[in-house]
């Protein structure tokens, strides 16, 4: 029996358990930390702006590479 992480809702995948959760947290977690380390080190907010997509793009694309690998499959049983 595999364990799922995510459950994929329409465009968006939903944590169903701890681990997936924790990965979520953590995804939060480590761009809250980007943030606060790109204010305090960036003059200009276009300057901040542009720092923040590159790491945010980097977090995000993990963290959904993550969720779509361990989301449950859905059941796709046509009538037909």
């Amino acid at each position: 029996m595999q364990q799922y992480w995510f459950k994929k809702y329409g465009w968006a995948y939903i944590p169903v358990s701890i681990t997936g959760s924790l990965v979520t947290i953590a995804a939060i977690l480590l761009t809250g930390a980007c943030v606060w380390v790109l204010d305090r080190q960036c003059s200009s907010l276009s300057d901040a702006l542009i720092h923040f997509f590159i790491y945010f793009t980097c977090i995000a694309f993990w963290w959904k590479w993550i969720a779509e690998s361990t989301a449950q499959k859905p059941n796709n049983h046509d009538a037909s």
